[in-house]
């Protein structure tokens, strides 16, 4: 069982300290080769109540169907309160291999989005992103935005700060 990982291309930028935040600056959301820009990033589900996190692997839907791609976060958002029996497979963030039913997530949350530098990588060597940066032209100086529109779920819905900047 893997988690589910996306390939994108990026530079990543740490402060140090026991509050650093991470932030992201996306080069390419969808690469087709891997390079020495790559990264990858996970996304996780929040379960109710505490604000427990589950890395998925797969979903089986109420008939038995096995979903195994980046799709899964848009299936969830489009047919959670149809299916809440559907079961979702993965890790919890402390890499436990565990599952729970559709019905136990929260849905009104952004996705927590987390970054790795390989895709082997274990759930638990990932970095929280905090914050991702979009080069623009049109700007001088940082400026906070939303997702852009052609962006695909679910790093549409990551629970991170976007913001516009330079190109250089």
């Amino acid at each position: 069982m893997k988690p589910l990982t996306q390939h994108i291309h990026g530079k990543l930028f740490r402060e140090e300290g026991a509050n650093g935040r991470t932030t992201l600056l996306l080069l390419n959301p969808n690469p087709d080769e891997e390079t020495a820009d790559s990264l990858y990033l996970r996304y996780a589900f929040v379960l109710l109540g505490p604000e427990e996190y589950i890395f998925p692997a797969f979903i089986l839907d109420d008939w038995g169907h096995e979903m195994r791609s980046l799709d899964i976060y848009e299936w969830v958002r489009e047919n959670a309160d149809h299916f809440p029996r559907a079961e979702i497979f993965g890790y919890e963030a402390d890499g436990r291999e565990t599952q729970c039913f559709v019905r136990g997530l929260e849905l009104a949350v952004k996705l927590p989005c987390y970054v790795y530098l390989n895709a082997a990588d274990k759930v638990t060597e990932g970095v929280r992103v905090n914050d991702i940066l979009l080069p623009d032209s049109s700007v001088t100086e940082p400026v906070p935005t939303k997702p852009p529109p052609e962006l695909k779920r679910p790093l549409r819905s990551a629970r991170v700060r976007w913001q516009r900047v330079p190109l250089e």
